[in-house]
């Protein structure tokens, strides 16, 4: 699916609420910025539950082997750059009525860019977060086929 170029889209936006309505378009671009945000809270709990269950199970998982270990702390470092990610580029705020321009189209311009770089940042926390998730399955498959083994020496 192709994606709208931003002006294109400035264009639909302007077509659509006429180029004095100000509140209207401010109130789109709260939304779209509303639902970013919340999506945003849930990967930061997803990545909450990874790192506290790490705390709880994490050494008996990286007692099953070296590779077991590796995993599971590749796995929450990864996970813990998703949650530095999201909370650094996609909830850090700065308000829509800061955003420059000297008009709507302007302004839309920018605030439109604010928005893609966002969302773009929230889609790499994503990747990340999937990534670190599957390391950390991984090294719960390794336990899980393994409930035996016996920790690695020089282990605790």
């Amino acid at each position: 699916m192709k994606n709208v170029a931003r002006e294109e889209e400035v264009d639909r936006f302007i077509k659509l609420v006429g180029p004095e309505s100000w509140e209207v378009v401010h109130g789109i671009l709260e939304r779209q910025f509303s639902v970013l945000h919340n999506r945003a809270q849930v990967l930061i709990g997803l990545c909450g539950i990874v790192i506290t269950t790490t705390g709880f199970s994490g050494r008996l998982i990286a007692g099953t082997s070296r590779a077991a270990q590796g995993l599971i702390i590749a796995g929450v470092a990864t996970v813990l750059l998703s949650a530095t990610l999201i909370v650094w580029g996609v909830q850090h705020i700065r308000w829509l009525t800061q955003q420059p321009g000297n008009d709507m189209r302007g302004w839309l311009l920018v605030s439109l860019a604010y928005r893609d770089r966002k969302t773009t940042i929230y889609r790499v926390a994503i990747a990340f977060l999937l990534v670190g998730l599957s390391f950390y399955v991984i090294a719960i498959a390794m336990m899980l086929l393994a409930p035996t083994a016996t920790p690695p020496v020089g282990g605790r």
